[in-house]
């Protein structure tokens, strides 16, 4: 296994941690730094797809993940109307796929690592580097030194920010409304569901036998701040139940309104020793469910070739050929998903309807199967 030194990591949410675990598994020393002042629960749920299940397993951690996560085993999609346009199992592809609060995932991940190696309320602001060393520095004053620093702190990376400039956010057009009401049976147990109307659309997605995570996404201008219950369960009325119960059970200070970002794919994001990992690397829309699970392989990955490479030059080189033409396909095809999802239109979301009750199984399945690939080889 090379020396290369202590690894930095700026950030210590999913990607931040995950990169722990791979790191620590292969032997390389870390340390973690997270802005906030504890590792508390945070977000509501996310699915661990096929890919990401099997990166977990490279670091023995999917068995975990699945224990405390409800496998999905069918996605559907339909129209407020309730007509279905589509239904596919998940469970096929070798590994399964786990819905799952993020605060679980990330207790899974922070139970894995040596906790000394994680400090919080240590606000990354910028860093320093020579041909030895990168030095980070934070806003209390202090600093830390080491081989490598990886940004792993997000949408608003301060590494990203530094090492390739103020790139601006892309505003996809429409917000999103998040919550995790303790009910279940109002769905499928294994089954995830997304229903579309015109400029809306609402999902439910079991992540225990007594707990559904839910979200709701609507066109609108950039910036308004409500995530008023009453106002969804207006500007949702359409589409019925479950949506309603869901809604009606989730109360307003428990609901996280996000507008939705990303940022244009680059065709690099490594210089000397600072690189980037997960949505400071490639933030994407969340139409595909692919931004945590990337963060996920992004850390295998990098962890693989700091394992494998002599030098950080050719362990960096290798991992951004592993990765970003891959992430670049997924940041764009996620971008197009949601502006076809998102059409209002009368016509034209009567042709996508009609366009994705069209679609064999067979051409769904295919493009899963593809999705669901994740070697290190």
């Amino acid at each position: 296994m090379p020396n290369h030194g202590t690894v930095l990591i700026a950030g210590g949410g999913i990607g931040g941690l995950a990169l722990g675990c791979a790191l620590q598994k292969a032997g390389i020393p870390f340390e973690i730094f997270e802005r906030a002042p504890s590792l508390g629960a945070a977000g509501a749920g996310i699915v661990m797809q096929t890919a990401a299940m099997f990166a977990l397993r490279h670091l023995g951690l999917d068995e975990a993940v699945a224990r405390v996560g409800h496998e999905a085993k069918r996605g559907t999609g339909k129209n407020a109307a309730g007509t279905i346009l589509h239904s596919t199992r998940l469970d096929e592809f070798g590994a399964p796929s786990i819905a799952i609060h993020r605060a679980r995932l990330q207790a899974t991940l922070l139970d894995a690592i040596d906790a000394a190696r994680v400090h919080t309320g240590r606000e990354l602001t910028g860093f320093e580097q020579d041909e030895q060393t990168v030095h980070a520095l934070f806003s209390d004053g202090s600093r830390a030194s080491g081989a490598l620093l990886i940004g792993a702190d997000g949408l608003h990376s301060a590494v990203r920010r530094q090492l390739l400039g103020d790139t601006p956010l892309r505003y996809a057009g429409y917000t999103s409304w998040r919550g995790v009401t303790p009910i279940g049976g109002l769905s499928p147990a294994h089954e995830v569901i997304e229903i579309w109307g015109r400029g809306l659309r609402f999902g439910i997605v079991p992540i225990a036998d007594n707990e559904t995570y839910w979200f709701a996404v609507a066109n609108a201008p950039a910036g308004e701040k409500d995530a008023d219950r009453a106002t969804l369960l207006e500007r949702f009325a359409a589409f019925g139940e479950p949506a309603r119960a869901l809604l009606e059970a989730t109360p307003s200070e428990r609901i996280l309104r996000t507008d939705i970002h990303d940022r244009k794919p680059v065709s690099t994001w490594s210089k000397a020793r600072v690189s980037l990992l997960g949505d400071a690397a490639h933030p994407t829309t969340p139409n595909l469910g692919q931004g945590g699970c990337m963060a996920i392989e992004d850390a295998v990955v990098l962890a693989h070739c700091l394992n494998k490479h002599a030098t950080l030059a050719e362990a960096l080189g290798a991992y951004e050929r592993k990765r970003v033409e891959h992430t670049s396909k997924i940041v764009n095809a996620s971008w197009q998903f949601g502006r076809i999802a998102q059409l209002e239109g009368s016509f034209s979301t009567w042709l996508r309807d009609l366009a994705l009750r069209a679609t064999p199984e067979s051409q769904v399945r295919a493009r899963l199967r593809e999705n669901a690939r994740f070697s290190l080889d």
